[in-house]
């Protein structure tokens, strides 16, 4: 009996605890409510492998020892670190900490907790030991000064340094909550963590002791919307402020994007991204008909690649030229003159020259699960069929898709590259150093010495100019080899209510920071 005096008192209590939530919701100075397409993996740094919601959260609750410059991104700042220098040889970097920085449980930040936060991430994390494996020691100097050694020059490695990876968390958090952690994180950001309700929602609140000061909102709500019309509905009606990518190729359906352009109430920010999604060769294949070189030129030139983003994207997606995107800083403008152009004609006579018969070639088109996906299948499809080429659409999900993929189990496949940290090397070094070929889903790239070479010294030359100069020539070296046809780069766009202010979108990482959000 007291059993079901609870539950319909409960009951009563419900209609009043949604209004309490409804009113915080909707609160125009104090809450701010995200629609994201699904739940967040990887809340802390220890486990977090680059998934964009996730990864987003930590970048609001934690800190790390810099961060991209807004609005332009393309110098790094301190956050936990005053000031840093770097040895002459680059493998020596020397960070100046702040002091009277707390985390949110009231502990201090100090040197230790860097050693503390980086050791664990590297011993934990497989995600970072390509880079992190680099690191040869951690010695704290004092409580606010630490120096960290690398076994080699990495120069890109002060951009590792800002992702999600790399925030630095309460090592007294870490002891007293054990594994419980990672559903109860503890950094010394902008924002503090309140709850995660599976598949439901995800509550932040203002740290008002905030070493940069207290943030202009009160509250985050990150609210779990899988279905985008359902975002858009959302976000008209006021039930969220902001939708954003999250990663995808679209938040909300390109074709909805007009009349959102017409909302009064709705305003909608665009940036270019450095993402890249590129139609993939099995280039260690020696048996596939992508194996001789014409034949990939041939696809190549069947693209339409403006029809692509026209038909497709209606402007929501930029053309790419090649292995970097032109935003990039080390972008070699020459690219724009060796891409191939769409050329049915041409395609055709390279098969010819080549002695394949374009009847004879039927692939398996491999693509990513969603509707947008498959009709970027489609659109590539109908380009192949149009030279006499056969290709059937095999839309995978994500894990079986990376398992064929690093097994080599295809010819071609519609892939991507995300990059999370803003520099070349996102791009490069994983998706074209032949060892790498099969650690991830690359470009399959074969043994190439001369290639790989260059790829390395590019990697660990100090001299931004030098390194441009060496990306100039790595990407004129890997068009000569056509390992894929590059097809876009979807911008990066963000649908708010008119009343959001102060959000900037950031573009390597593709995830925003809220600290300086505020709603009128």
């Amino acid at each position: 009996m007291k059993l079901l005096r609870f539950l319909a008192s409960a009951a009563l209590m419900l209609p009043l605890l949604t209004g309490v939530a409804h009113s915080q919701a909707n609160d125009p100075t104090k809450t701010l409510v995200i629609a994201v397409p699904a739940d967040a993996a990887g809340l802390e740094p220890g486990i977090n492998k680059a998934e964009p919601i996730g990864s987003e959260v930590i970048l609001n609750v934690f800190d790390t020892l810099v961060a991209w410059t807004a609005p332009e991104f393309s110098k790094l700042e301190g956050r936990l670190a005053e000031s840093w220098t770097v040895s002459d040889d680059g493998t020596t970097f020397d960070f100046k900490l702040r002091s009277g920085v707390k985390f949110h449980d009231g502990t201090d930040f100090d040197a230790n907790a860097v050693k503390f936060s980086i050791e664990r991430t590297k011993a934990a994390n497989s995600y970072v030991q390509a880079t992190f494996g680099l690191i040869s020691d951690i010695a704290v100097v004092s409580p606010t000064e630490v120096k960290i050694t690398l076994s080699k020059p990495y120069p890109a490695f002060l951009s590792i340094l800002a992702q999600p990876q790399s925030a630095i968390v309460s090592p007294a958090a870490v002891e007293k909550l054990g594994d419980q952690f990672a559903s109860h994180p503890v950094g010394t950001g902008p924002f503090k963590f309140v709850s995660h309700q599976d598949d439901t929602n995800i509550v932040l609140e203002a740290n008002p002791d905030y070493f940069r000061g207290a943030p202009k909102i009160s509250r985050i709500v990150y609210r779990i919307i899988p279905d985008a019309s359902t975002r858009r509905l959302e976000l008209e009606n006021g039930g969220v402020d902001i939708v954003q990518q999250q990663g995808q190729l679209a938040a909300i359906a390109a074709q909805d994007l007009e009349a959102l352009k017409s909302n009064p109430a709705i305003s909608i920010l665009e940036a270019p991204s450095q993402i890249i999604r590129q139609l993939e060769f099995n280039n260690s294949s020696t048996t596939s008909p992508v194996a001789n070189l014409k034949v990939r030129q041939a696809i190549a030139h069947a693209i339409d690649y403006d029809g692509l983003l026209q038909g497709v994207f209606a402007g929501t997606a930029e053309r790419v030229y090649g292995p970097l995107t032109s935003n990039s800083w080390a972008f070699n403008s020459k690219m724009k003159e060796m891409a191939p152009k769409y050329d049915p004609a041409e395609a055709k006579r390279l098969l010819a020259e080549a002695g394949v018969d374009p009847a004879s070639l039927n692939f398996k088109l491999y693509s990513f699960q969603g509707s947008l996906w498959g009709a970027v299948a489609t659109f590539v499809q109908a380009n192949l069929a149009d030279i006499g080429i056969n290709a059937t659409i095999e839309q995978t999900e994500f894990p079986a898709y990376r398992a064929l993929q690093t097994a080599g189990q295809f010819d071609i496949a519609l892939d991507g590259r995300q990059p999370w940290y803003n520099d070349p090397d996102a791009h490069i070094t994983i998706g074209y150093l032949s060892s790498l070929a099969d650690t991830a889903m690359t470009f399959r790239m074969p043994k190439d010495d001369p290639l790989d070479q260059l790829i390395l010294k590019a990697q660990q030359t100090a001299d931004q100019e030098a390194r441009k100069q060496l990306y100039f020539q790595i990407q004129e070296e890997i068009m000569n080899r056509v390992p894929g046809a590059y097809l876009f780069s979807p911008k990066l766009i963000v649908f708010e209510r008119a009343n959001v202010k102060g959000l900037v979108v950031n573009s390597a990482p593709p995830l925003n920071e809220y600290w300086s959000v505020y709603k009128e």
